[in-house]
């Protein structure tokens, strides 16, 4: 059934609100970083609150929470990855622009190609294969291409937070390949987010131990962090999905890192040369590439098809 125009103007504003709300992470999370909180401990209480806001919803919904042994142990995995994704990117803040961070990791959709590739013998299309010559030179600019004096510390947090990339799309797989494919889209937030968080928990334990929250101010931004741009994100973009569908979504998810450039410039003061802006709308170009690669070869096809009956 088409989706009416009202359906389709909804889910464009929820996809959006979801794309915004993601990208709204650095403007929580380095205030707590500057008040010196660590990064074990913040992530801890962000997805640790997260679940427990997300706990209650499920229980409106009366989804049924029981779990066999297959999903606790692929969720356990989805918790490891996660904790990697989210461990690199709030780490790589110390050491380069959070909008630029945030758009690093935004290359994920070219890993989730190169997964793909790999592990199923999914071949990319030639568009595909453009995606993500665009995106390797995206990431080049970002890096100076040796016209731009890049200091150290630059150089150390894209080797930290380029991994993270690759973390996420192995989320993504690990969902669409496993058991959990057909899990409740709440329910598989809420476990994935519980177990990160449990791990968090047992990193910062280790890291110096689980420091407390020091004031209001502290506990107003970590609320903020597990609601906004955690559950309200994850939320959101389920239900714009179901709308919309994956492909639109997909093209308005390009919000998450231009929120987190225009945040970082306007917010905290964060430079950007002209050519880490144009390394940032070439990775912007190759997820939008990516995400409409579908349509474009058929287009491509029905055009190639027109001409041969001319």
């Amino acid at each position: 059934m088409e989706p009416t125009p009202q359906h389709k103007l909804r889910g464009l504003l929820i996809a959006g609100t979801s794309s915004v709300a993601f990208g709204f992470i650095p403007l929580f999370t380095l205030p707590l970083m500057a008040i010196g909180l660590r990064t074990p401990s913040i992530l801890t209480y962000r997805f640790l609150f997260a679940a427990l806001a997300m706990f209650p919803l499920l229980l409106y919904k009366k989804i049924d929470l029981r779990l066999t042994a297959r999903e606790i142990g692929v969720l356990l995995s989805l918790g490891l990855v996660y904790i990697a994704s989210a461990m690199g990117l709030q780490l790589g803040y110390h050491y380069m622009p959070s909008g630029v961070a945030t758009v690093v990791h935004f290359t994920y959709p070219v890993y989730v190609i190169l997964l793909m590739l790999l592990f199923y013998r999914q071949r990319p299309t030639r568009i595909m294969i453009l995606a993500i010559l665009l995106a390797f030179l995206g990431v080049l600019c970002l890096s100076g291409l040796g016209l731009e004096k890049v200091d150290r510390r630059f150089l150390i947090g894209m080797l930290i937070v380029a991994p993270t990339g690759l973390a996420y799309a192995s989320y993504m797989v690990i969902v669409n390949k496993s058991v959990v494919r057909t899990m409740n889209n709440i329910k598989l937030s809420f476990y994935a987010l519980l177990a990160c968080g449990s791990g968090f928990l047992v990193i910062a334990l280790f890291w110096g131990g689980l420091q407390g929250i020091p004031s209001l101010e502290a506990w107003g931004l970590t609320i903020a962090l597990a609601i906004i741009p955690t559950v309200v994100a994850n939320i959101t973009l389920v239900e714009g999905v179901k709308l919309i569908g994956s492909t639109m979504s997909a093209i308005l998810g390009a919000l998450e890192p231009l929120t987190a450039v225009v945040i970082g410039f306007l917010v905290f003061d964060e430079v950007l040369t002209p050519l880490r802006l144009v390394g940032i709308l070439l990775i912007i170009l190759s997820v939008l590439l990516i995400a409409l690669s579908g349509r474009i070869a058929y287009f491509l096809k029905v055009s190639h098809l027109r001409k041969r009956h001319r």
